[in-house]
């Protein structure tokens, strides 16, 4: 998986993505070793933004993870939204619930942690509750993200999992309350760095061709094209 260790840590905002050539995405990875989840904009990982972000308030039972070595971060969801706008209020959620999880609810959190893992937390062994979390905050995410699902009729919002494991089971946790959310595995032929850079830029390329064209949106087509003729 692709860490950068560029020195922006800036959020991002919905026509620097456009205009980079982003789509309307949002990434979540997972540690191979330690189970630990984060969350990014782009299809890499910024360790100090990621730092910076979510997590605050490290200990023993969630330390800060370790960014050297790429090989052991994995991607295990790209969601796939319908506009700019609502890729940017579903990673603004996600790290709102992150800093709930670790900071205000901190206490309340770990004992809930400490009693599902058992002891692995003590000795640094693989913790699975960090995925079961994100999973948790990906749907309640979507369901706060403001985005009207009884509208959508296709794949406008889809969800492309690491495996049938991460995605759960459909009718217990997802067709109840988010029937309209498509749900894809991640195809792969090897697990490499080098494969998976080059699927998440397909992933990208098809959801911009997927994207759904709003008036927010729209008018940051207009500046871009705009920008592109002045300086053409």
């Amino acid at each position: 998986m692709p860490v950068v260790s560029s020195s922006s840590n800036s959020f991002r905002t919905a026509r620097w993505l456009q205009k980079a050539g982003y789509a309307p995405q949002v990434f979540v990875f997972r540690n191979l070793e330690s189970g630990q989840v984060c969350y990014s904009q782009l299809p890499t990982i910024n360790p100090r933004y990621v730092n910076k972000l979510q997590f605050k308030q490290c200990n023993k039972l969630n330390r800060t993870p370790d960014f050297k070595r790429r090989d052991i971060w994995k991607a295990m969801c790209v969601i796939n939204l319908t506009t700019y706008k609502d890729s940017i209020q579903v990673f603004q959620n996600l790290n709102r619930l992150r800093f709930f999880r670790d900071v205000q609810y901190k206490k309340q959190n770990d004992e809930l942690r400490k009693k599902h893992c058992g002891n692995v937390f003590q000795d640094g062994r693989y913790a699975p509750v960090f995925a079961q979390e994100a999973v948790a905050d990906i749907k309640e995410s979507l369901l706060k993200s403001g985005i009207d699902f009884s509208k959508l009729t296709g794949n406008e919002v889809t969800l492309h999992w690491e495996d049938e494991w991460r995605k759960g089971d459909l009718n217990m946790f997802w067709n109840k309350d988010l029937p309209q959310v498509k749900h894809e595995m991640i195809e792969r032929s090897l697990n490499t760095g080098r494969e998976e850079s080059v699927i998440l830029k397909k992933l990208g390329d098809l959801a911009k061709l997927n994207w759904n064209v709003t008036d927010d949106d729209m008018v940051f087509k207009k500046m871009l094209n705009k920008e592109t003729k002045v300086t053409a």
